[in-house]
């Protein structure tokens, strides 16, 4: 693997973790009571005091915490996998690796720590689906985005790849 772009995914994902639990800290400092919540925007947009027992946005609430655990640890891998695969150049997928891996990192350090996930951002837009929104972090976000990111890049490449070879059949 090239240092630089191990470097970059190292960097990203410690931002990441670092802003995550600055953030909960932050938020659970002040807001000390489960449930305890300031509008920032009426009931639109709420800061809350949120734990959550199961894996982003409360799936697997219910599933046994090691269970969520070995999905979490599992994940981790994958990302590390496919870190390793990765072309020299794509650094659209290093930093969605990074952005997915500092969030991962930041809920499995709560997991661990605390046997729950500390979540504080809700949204309520008052229609559905997003009735109300599942109270998230910013861990969930990186992973939201890292997980968009590498998904346009796989679109990307696969829609690169076939212009090349349409390009090369119609050459031969």
């Amino acid at each position: 693997m090239h240092g630089r772009k191990l470097l970059l995914f190292l960097a990203l994902a410690a931002a990441v973790t670092a802003a995550d639990l600055f953030s909960k800290s932050l938020v659970f400092s002040r807001l000390p009571q489960p449930e305890q919540s300031v509008p920032v925007i009426g009931q639109t947009f709420v800061i809350i005091h949120h734990t959550n027992p199961g894996g982003m946005w409360g799936v697997g609430k219910d599933w046994n915490p090691w269970i969520l655990r070995l999905v979490r640890f599992a994940a981790v891998i994958v990302v590390l996998v496919i870190l390793f695969q990765t072309r020299p150049g794509d650094h659209l997928s290093v930093v969605s690796l990074g952005l997915i891996m500092g969030g991962a990192a930041g809920n499995i350090h709560d997991s661990l720590r605390l046997g729950h996930v500390r979540d504080f951002l809700k949204f309520d837009l008052g229609f559905d689906p997003f009735a109300p929104f599942p109270t998230f972090n910013i861990a969930d976000s990186a992973i939201c985005v890292g997980v968009g990111l590498l998904a346009l890049q796989m679109l990307l490449s696969s829609c690169a790849g076939r212009k090349e070879g349409g390009s090369a059949s119609a050459r031969g």
